[in-house]
């Protein structure tokens, strides 16, 4: 599978798959290679002081970080297990950050995860990988056929059943449009 084969869909694609590191988290992290490494902190949320600390000292949301700013001033980004290491107000910050690199500096950018969560307003297509081979994709996230592969998210989920029993909902990933159609409908 080449990578650069799946852009044409996007420059921001989702894998549904398992991800590991490659990255080496020991030694501090000032002995990292990293051009202009106080911005790159403050572009994901780190201050200074975590400069003396040692890697093996760090949270899981803090290393991923940390691997991620040592990827900015690459052409592809690959980041992974966002679900499993980042809070709901980091994961939105870093998305945020994923979009403005994508946008604004042309970055093509990989986001693997098994939560499909994690894809919402970010991701224009997704693909599920298992060996590196690609078992399915598709750029609809109410598409059944994917969570043969992966959990669906409850969000989804409550809407398809709306859908099954008559009741008309608007397809969507964002609660609070979610919740004004209902109003609309009730009242």
């Amino acid at each position: 599978m080449e990578i650069g084969n799946l852009f044409k869909n996007g420059k921001i694609i989702g894998m549904v798959s398992n991800y590991e590191s490659s990255f080496n988290f020991e030694g501090q992290v000032k002995d990292l290679k990293v051009k202009n490494i106080e911005k790159s902190l403050k572009m994901v949320l780190l201050d200074e002081t975590i400069l003396d600390k040692e890697m093996k000292e760090l949270t899981l949301s803090e290393l991923f970080k940390i691997e991620l700013l040592t990827k900015l001033n690459n052409n592809v980004i690959v980041v992974g297990n966002l679900s499993k290491v980042l809070n709901y107000k980091d994961l939105e910050y870093i998305k945020k950050l994923l979009l403005k690199l994508n946008n604004d500096y042309h970055k093509k950018i990989v986001v693997i995860d098994r939560d499909v969560k994690v894809f919402f307003n970010l991701v224009k297509y997704i693909y599920v990988i298992d060996n590196k081979k690609i078992l399915y994709s598709t750029n609809d996230f109410f598409d059944k056929k994917l969570y043969e592969y992966t959990k669906c998210p409850k969000i989804i989920e409550f809407i398809n059943y709306a859908l099954e029993n008559n009741i008309n909902l608007t397809k969507t990933l964002d609660i609070y449009e979610l919740i004004k159609d209902i109003y609309r409908m009730v009242s």
